[in-house]
């Protein structure tokens, strides 16, 4: 007799789990039976009623339960193997169809018992027929059904290798382990938020009696997840309120000198955030703060404000940008504002030759350079500094979390003086609620609001194919008024699985219908060197035209550049299309946003309208968060981003809220999460940060 499953029992150990699918299993991030059982289904469907064959109707999903009467395999020509069955019930037969590449099955065995659950479809006999329903074989009518047989059925996530019936049926096999997984949350705080016992769950949340039931168990493993992610913010924020920092006061005489070298009024939205920058420099623990704003709301004066006050008080600073050209358009802004003063501005970029390099690094060394302004090439361990204040991170979502902490350790120093530098990240995406208290619960977050005065609204167009030389006409209309223009497209090359426009072929085209003006292309692909060399050229106006990916969503201003035109706008993402928006509109001359849409006859005009008849980046995420989810808004491989899979957001804020607010007493009563009830909580922490750490290291390799 073999020993019972066990939680940690590899996914491995289940019959049929060979080495192939236990492989597939692993990336689906399931490698023990406890993995398994937390994989939360995408829906589920009612098995419970078999339909007799007699009473089969066309275009009906149905579940039938029948014997085999007869079965056949064979290949055709084209290197399709079918199978073919037919099922009887007693009250009729009903045929069956699969269709299969790479191998050819073998027929079902006659008078087996099995379960066919698909849509009915009218054969050109006009019998009924099912094409490729999930086929389950049964037990003897004496036995228990399968896991798809005669209750309400999980449809589980699944990739390739597995179908939804394997991995039913694993979860299935694995149930027996549900009763032994270790609860990690204390009775006391599950009872405060009425939730039902974890092996409970776990088996309601696959095959639940009604779904009820399984929305109960869904809820549990949600609150599960949300709490050890708000117990993960709520230990880092309470381990900085133990951290020292430079105390940075702000004397009035800074602030005057300041706003004096300031060209602009500063808006009230700038104010706002100006000033709870600067309450938290002039605090001894550390600020972590985030700075968020609109296309054109000026968050970068605001970075401005705090680098200067910093370095006021003796205290050097670094701003780090993700891209060279970034970092020389923030290197000549900050120059224009400190033209005649004594701040010493050094820029790091990785693609210094020898000499420079170690001048400028010497320089940081000794103090010598107040601002240090560079991409990831400020991250070397030979970058060495003698008081660093503050970090500003621009575009922070291009930079992993281990990046950002290998920059503030650059300030710490060490034993009793030992102290961690002011932390500012901004980020360009207007960030819904919901998402900046998953995502950035441990951060501070400043909100710049309106725009900056001079900014042009930015006039958005929803056209059609049919409307294309209406479009190439604007364009021209531009160019010969000597401005430029961007050309996005949603794909890199030609693909033989999606029927898009693509750049490459989409620069041949443009390059053909405008023979007096120079195109350039750029996408992901590119070497860094290269990428930034073909912007250059367009923001030096060597180019007229650039033909990009969503490469260049965010970061450059290009004042010329004056009209976006958007291919297959109805691939694209609402915050993902007005941060596009965003590159054009940034001169005097105003902008032109045209958005091709390419769908056929569904809800896609609908959504692109909110576009063209709103600009505030804010109303358009939350109608982003709320079409897409949040992993769909940012992308699956941004940094830090929690992939759940229990809960989903923002449905679940409500959840949310409530382990927030338990997080935040279980850390005030143990913030170590050091007694005995707390053990399992621990544990979960610290898989939840090894996860975390996983995720930024291979999201940080991949962004360069």
């Amino acid at each position: 007799m073999s020993s019972p499953r066990t939680p940690d029992d590899d996914v491995g150990t289940l019959p049929g789990i060979r080495a192939a699918r236990r492989t597939a299993f692993e990336k689906m991030g399931v490698e023990t039976l406890a993995d398994l059982l937390r994989l939360a289904p995408r829906r589920y469907e009612d098995r419970r009623h078999p339909c007799p064959i007699e009473d089969l109707e066309s275009e009906t999903t149905v579940l039938v339960i029948g014997r085999v009467e007869a079965s056949k395999a064979f290949r055709t020509r084209g290197g399709v193997s079918i199978l073919e069955a037919t099922v009887t019930d007693g009250t009729g037969s009903v045929h069956a169809r699969w269709f299969y590449r790479g191998f050819c099955p073998r027929p079902l065995e006659k008078d087996r018992r099995v379960a066919l659950y698909g849509a009915v479809k009218k054969s050109r006999t006009g019998r009924a027929e099912l094409q490729a329903p999930e086929l389950e074989r049964l037990p003897a009518d004496d036995e228990e059904p399968g896991p798809g047989v005669g209750r309400i059925v999980p449809v589980h996530p699944r990739t390739t290798g597995l179908s939804a019936t394997l991995v039913r049926k694993a979860v299935w096999d694995a149930l027996e382990a549900a009763a032994a997984v270790p609860d990690p949350i204390p009775a006391a705080t599950r009872a405060q938020a009425d939730l039902p016992a974890l092996g409970d769950a776990l088996r309601d949340l696959h095959f639940p009696d009604d779904l009820e039931a399984a929305e109960r168990a869904r809820v549990r493993l949600a609150f599960d997840e949300l709490l050890v992610h708000e117990l993960l913010l709520a230990r880092r924020r309470t381990a900085r309120q133990t951290q020292r920092a430079p105390t940075i006061a702000f004397a009035p005489r800074v602030h005057e000198r300041i706003r004096a070298r300031l060209p602009f009024t500063l808006t009230a939205g700038q104010e706002e955030a100006i000033g709870e920058i600067v309450a938290d420099l002039e605090r001894p623990a550390p600020m972590y703060r985030l700075l968020q704003g609109d296309v054109g709301s000026g968050k970068t004066a605001v970075a401005a404000y705090a680098l200067l006050g910093a370095v006021a008080e003796g205290w050097q600073t670094v701003f780090m940008a993700p891209t060279d050209v970034l970092a020389r358009q923030h290197q000549d802004t900050l120059e224009t504002l400190l033209a005649g003063s004594r701040v010493r501005v050094e820029r790091l970029s990785g693609r210094m030759r020898a000499a420079p390099r170690r001048e400028a690094l010497a320089r940081i060394a000794a103090g010598e350079a107040d601002i240090v302004i560079g991409t990831h090439a400020v991250l070397g361990e030979e970058v060495l500094f003698r008081s660093l204040g503050l970090v500003v991170v621009d575009e922070q979502h291009k930079f992993g979390v281990r990046q950002r902490r290998t920059l503030l350790a650059k300030g710490e120093g060490s034993g009793l003086e030992a102290r961690r530098p002011h932390c500012l990240v901004m980020t360009a995406t207007p960030i819904p609620r919901t998402l900046a208290l998953t995502v950035w619960g441990d951060m501070d977050v400043s909100v710049v609001r309106g725009t900056i005065p001079g900014r042009t609204p930015v006039e958005t167009l929803v056209v059609t194919p049919s409307e294309g030389r209406t479009v190439m006409e604007r364009v021209k209309a531009e160019l010969a008024a000597g401005h430029q223009a961007y050309v996005i497209y949603p794909l890199v090359e030609e693909s033989g699985k999606l029927d898009l426009k693509d750049a490459h072929a989409g620069r041949d085209r443009w390059t053909k219908a405008l023979p007096d003006h120079q195109v350039g292309l750029l996408h992901g692909r590119l070497a860094r060197d290269a990428k930034e060399e073909v912007m250059q050229a367009f923001r030096e106006g060597a180019l007229d035209v650039l033909v990009a990916t969503v490469v260049v969503e965010v970061g450059v201003d290009v004042p010329n550049a004056t009209v976006l035109v958007v291919e297959h706008a109805e691939r694209f993402g609402l915050s993902q299309l007005h941060q596009l928006r965003g590159r054009v509109g940034r001169g005097a001359a105003g902008g032109l946003c045209v958005l091709v849409d390419r769908s056929k006859g569904d809800d896609t005009p609908a959504r692109l309208d909110v576009l063209a008849g709103d600009t505030d980046g804010f109303v358009i995420a939350e109608e982003d968060l709320k079409l897409r989810g949040v992993g769909d808004v940012f992308g699956t491989r941004q940094h830090g981003r929690p992939a759940f899979r229990a809960a989903s957001l923002p449905r679940d804020l409500p959840i949310l809220t409530r382990a927030r607010a338990a997080a935040r007493a279980i850390v005030a009563a143990d913030p170590g999460l050091a007694a005995p009830a707390h053990g399992g909580l621990a544990r979960a922490v610290t898989a939840r940060l090894r996860h975390l750490d996983a995720q930024d290291r291979d999201a940080a390799q991949s962004a360069r």
